[in-house]
């Protein structure tokens, strides 16, 4: 019969080299990148936007349950802000998230902007916090998410091409553009299926 493990000097010794092996070091966690503002990037996903309208949507229980159904998980908090780009006439132009997901070891702070139809029309990255993977910041990458919806994947070696070196980064960001797509159809398409999940 197998002895019971028992706590030695050897064993504390052991589960404290895990503890700081598995801790991120300053250098793996990189410096505070700030590229855009919340202003500036409304303005460039929308330019031809006078006004921008901050609503909050609350995550009532029906409204989780529909994103969960989707294989959305949770947002932080009870709410989450969308902004509504208004044109001159008042008329809407388009919506937009702003939000943040886990990378390797930090957030990173998105906005994903969609037409009156529920397509991607710019991704844009605000705030990145790693050591490595900013490469997910450049156009060339984030064009792939334009005229995506609901409907597409979004994920690596589907529809998203990766990036060597920046895979937690893609995946983070590929979560955050479903994550808005759902909250936004969701909340404001009106086409939406809304049954409630058996």
């Amino acid at each position: 019969m197998p002895q019971a493990f028992r706590s030695t000097p050897v064993a504390a010794l052991f589960l404290t080299a895990v503890a700081v092996v598995a801790e991120p070091t300053p250098e793996q966690i990189g410096d505070v990148q700030v590229f855009l503002s919340a202003e500036e990037a409304l303005t460039r996903a929308y330019p031809q936007a006078t006004r921008f309208e901050e609503q909050f949507t609350v995550l009532t229980d029906s409204l989780c349950a529909r994103l969960a159904q989707r294989g959305v998980r949770a947002f932080v908090g009870d709410s989450a802000a969308v902004y509504i780009a208004h044109d001159s006439t008042g008329g809407s132009l388009g919506y937009a998230v702003i939000d943040e997901e886990i990378g390797k070891y930090r957030p990173i702070t998105y906005l994903v902007a969609v037409d009156l139809q529920y397509r991607v029309s710019s991704v844009a990255i605000l705030v990145y916090r790693e050591s490595r993977g900013g490469e997910v910041r450049r156009q060339r990458f984030l064009r792939q998410y334009r005229g995506k919806d609901g409907r597409d994947p979004i994920r690596i070696n589907r529809d998203i091409i990766n990036i060597t070196g920046a895979t937690m980064s893609v995946r983070a960001l590929n979560t955050g553009v479903r994550k808005s797509l759902s909250l936004l159809e969701e909340t404001f398409d009106e086409s939406a299926d809304r049954s409630s999940p058996d």
